[in-house]
């Protein structure tokens, strides 16, 4: 903990936008100039704007156009989650796999918000669900290939943080929660992270941080049902609605298998945005 604490995956593009954006006075030009000095980053902030995930007819065509359509703090938080992303170095194809999963889960969790009629509470979500995972890529930084094989594993979710607490007395989730608090990610980001395998103790927080658990752990596993290649006339489907988080978050087959096509879309899309 004290090592990945050490850590500051931000540039300094990314850090002078956190500074700058936590001003009561900051201005959206200011925003614009400070994102265009990274061209990665403002290339991913555009493709991101021009994603299904904002579902916005016109094409976005500036950065400042991005940052008025996703929103300034929102902008920020998720320069902070691209730049954490793509800090780590992979370890035999898993760091991949596992950013991968991380995007497709973070494009579902949003468009089954927004369509589940809680726009509000899409941002939060959104990147949550983007980070819900960087326990694991802090993990295989220490280049323990048995940690790796096993966050490599297809293991259906709600598993791998199992094996992770009979080894070590702690799993992923708890981690990602610790570290991105250490880097001042805003709350409720860390909790939601902390808590995505702990739905009860969830329960126990506030009711934003309670939804948002449960949302993000519907879209964990219907990016795992796409990963496995299952259709939306599968027993997994059904036993998904079933759950207890399926049914916080008011979702029933027929919605689930009437949005599956889009939900498909949004995440292939998504796995080229986040590259």
């Amino acid at each position: 903990m004290a090592a990945f604490e050490g850590i500051r995956p931000f540039s300094a593009v990314v850090q002078e936008l956190v500074d700058y954006v936590s001003r009561p006075d900051f201005q959206f030009d200011k925003v614009s100039k400070v994102i265009e000095a990274d061209p990665a980053l403002a290339a991913r902030i555009m493709r991101v704007a021009n994603s299904a995930a904002y579902r916005i007819y016109e094409p976005c065509s500036s950065v400042s156009k991005a940052v008025v359509r996703i929103g300034a703090t929102n902008v920020c938080e998720l320069a902070m989650a691209m730049s954490a992303m793509t800090f780590f170095q992979d370890l035999g194809g898993v760091g991949q796999k596992i950013r991968d999963h991380s995007a497709g889960t973070a494009a579902v969790a949003r468009e089954l918000t927004f369509r589940l009629g809680r726009a509000a509470a899409c941002p939060k979500v959104f990147l949550a669900s983007l980070l819900h995972d960087i326990g694991k890529l802090l993990l295989i930084q220490t280049g323990d290939r048995a940690y790796a094989a096993l966050a490599g594993e297809n293991l259906a979710p709600n598993s791998v943080h199992l094996k992770e607490q009979a080894q070590w007395g702690y799993d992923h989730a708890i981690l990602g929660g610790h570290v991105l608090l250490s880097w001042r990610l805003p709350e409720p980001i860390p909790q939601i992270v902390a808590c995505h395998h702990q739905p009860k103790v969830a329960q126990r927080k506030s009711a934003s941080v309670a939804l948002s658990v449960d949302l993000l752990r519907v879209a964990d596993h219907v990016d795992w049902l796409f990963e496995q290649q299952h259709d939306a006339d599968s027993p997994h489907v059904q036993r998904l609605v079933q759950s207890p988080d399926g049914t916080r978050v008011g979702l029933s087959e027929a919605t689930l298998m009437e949005l599956w096509d889009d939900l498909r879309t949004v995440r292939r899309e998504a796995l080229s945005v986040f590259k």
